[in-house]
């Protein structure tokens, strides 16, 4: 099968979009962007989820835009080759990995998309990115990774955020309320939430209102694996009956109780500003970010103060004008069966967080000032300069 480009210049989008997941808000946004541009259109050619949990006012344009990839896509069987004639965006991970549909959709030009943790790389990295006319990363540490490897056609290219959710709106915590630590992230162990229940055991022996607020779904399972590798925790979280983690009795076992914890299921996207507004501070010692941690930018763009691991994709971000960084990072020892490639992750240190929390804890005056400069920050980050990032290599790979 093959699809000619119209009049107006296409691309094509190929990952699933999705309202839940960071590549399909990534897939989306991209795509609504440049409906909105008008110089290219994207054709989503792998199809979307969960629109509902995509940002209302932006749900009419998707819906166009998904029409036209039903419509051109019409005579497309599932499982066939197709070449285009219009450049086409692959997902890509650790190696460079790919998805069964990027060896299948092959466009005029090929752009890979790529976020990966795993830095152990050889001859077979390069030979992929070969197939590629550039590689764009989400990071600046995945740029050099590859470039370390040898890999010469890579560029960072940072994911946006919606800024008209992502907004300051910081209400003080009034005397006698709980002080609430913010955790977000697929529970795994390149996220570093066992390092987050050790701290957070140790902070409230000192502060017993504390809370600890929780956003730890995943949907893939068996990536939970490993997280009780370090002796900070023991045992794995179980699925409850709807198929979702059992998070607080896990926290009860290990020495959290439930009076100190709100777990709560995956939310939207575009309601997670409401969660940030219930906290005092985010806590983020992640061991490895490939990118530049969506969640993480959310709550800095809120003016959440933030604390965050010095490694890898959070790199990017830090300032200790407007974030709390964890500068005190020990090597990482890749987990058997669970990670390979360590090189450049950062093991956070627990007394350093116990400090950082603390240090919000004590000055809420310094610790909303550098909320309002992460806010200030992020103003910059917006998915209309990352989607003209990829309307310019779209331009230069099109000749």
């Amino acid at each position: 099968m093959s699809i000619a480009s119209p009049r107006n210049r296409w691309f094509g989008i190929n990952w699933q979009l999705s309202g839940s997941s960071g590549w399909g808000l990534l897939g989306m946004y991209l795509a609504v962007q440049a409906e909105r541009d008008a110089d290219y259109s994207a054709l989503p050619l792998v199809g979307a989820s969960r629109i509902d949990w995509f940002a209302p006012e932006h749900t009419p344009v998707l819906n166009g835009i998904l029409d036209r990839s039903k419509k051109t896509l019409a005579g497309y069987r599932k499982g066939e080759a197709a070449r285009l004639g219009f450049p086409v965006l692959h997902s890509l991970g650790n190696r460079l990995g790919s998805h069964d549909a990027a060896e299948r959709m092959i466009g005029s030009k090929n752009i890979g998309f790529v976020f990966f943790e795993e830095s152990e790389m050889g001859a077979d990295v390069v030979s992929a990115a070969n197939r590629f006319d550039t590689l764009l990363t989400g990071s600046s540490w995945n740029t050099e990774v590859l470039r370390r490897n040898k890999v010469t056609n890579a560029q960072t290219l940072f994911q946006g955020l919606d800024l008209s959710i992502f907004k300051p709106v910081r209400p003080s915590r009034a005397e006698g309320n709980p002080f609430v630590i913010f955790s977000g992230g697929k529970l795994e162990f390149r996220k570093g939430q066992d390092i987050v229940v050790e701290a957070f055991r140790r902070f409230r022996k000192r502060h017993r209102e504390a809370i600890l607020l929780t956003i730890w779904h995943n949907h893939w399972a068996h990536l939970i694996r490993g997280i009780d590798s370090r002796g900070y925790v023991f045992g794995l979280p179980v699925l409850g009956p709807e198929g979702s983690l059992e998070i607080t009795p896990w926290l009860e076992q290990n020495g959290i109780p439930p009076e100190a914890v709100f777990n709560l299921p995956a939310v939207p996207n575009y309601a997670m500003p409401q969660v940030y507004q219930q906290a005092d501070v985010a806590l983020f010692p992640n061991r490895c970010e490939g990118g530049t941690n969506l969640v993480a930018m959310e709550c800095m763009a809120s003016g959440l103060p933030t604390i965050l691991s010095m490694n890898t994709g959070h790199l990017d971000l830090i300032d200790d004008r407007h974030c709390y960084p964890l500068l005190r990072q020990a090597p990482v020892a890749p987990v058997p069966g669970v990670t390979r490639g360590t090189d450049g992750w950062g093991e956070s240190d627990i007394d350093e967080i116990l400090e950082r929390l603390e240090q919000v804890y004590v000055d809420a005056g310094e610790a909303a000032k550098r909320g309002e400069a992460a806010a200030s920050f992020m103003r910059d980050w917006s998915w209309r300069r990352c989607y003209a990032g990829l309307k310019g290599v779209l331009g230069e790979i099109s000749g």
